[in-house]
């Protein structure tokens, strides 16, 4: 099994273990198996991606995007079609 498919693995079954959260929403696109962007939003500026992870500075100068959240953030949102790719299907 690739690391790819075992992230996917470890994404699914934390959503499957803790109900709607990030890690099963089809707008959240994960980076590693803590973390992802949400793709709902629209992006913004560096500094404001990595507030929701309590990031307050970094030497990493990250530019605009999608907002950074945990897997386990729950938003109003929330979206989980079954038909809908994952990140192992949009790369």
């Amino acid at each position: 099994m690739s690391r790819h498919d075992r992230t996917q693995a470890n994404v699914d079954a934390f959503h499957a273990a803790n109900g709607p959260c990030c890690a099963g929403c089809d707008w959240w696109r994960w980076h590693n198996s803590l973390v992802g962007e949400c793709i709902k939003s629209v992006p913004v500026a560096g500094a404001e991606r990595f507030e929701m992870l309590g990031i307050e500075s970094s030497s990493l100068a990250p530019g605009a995007g999608h907002v950074m959240t945990p897997r386990e953030h729950v938003c109003g949102e929330f979206k989980d079609e079954p038909s809908h790719a994952t990140n192992k299907d949009s790369t």
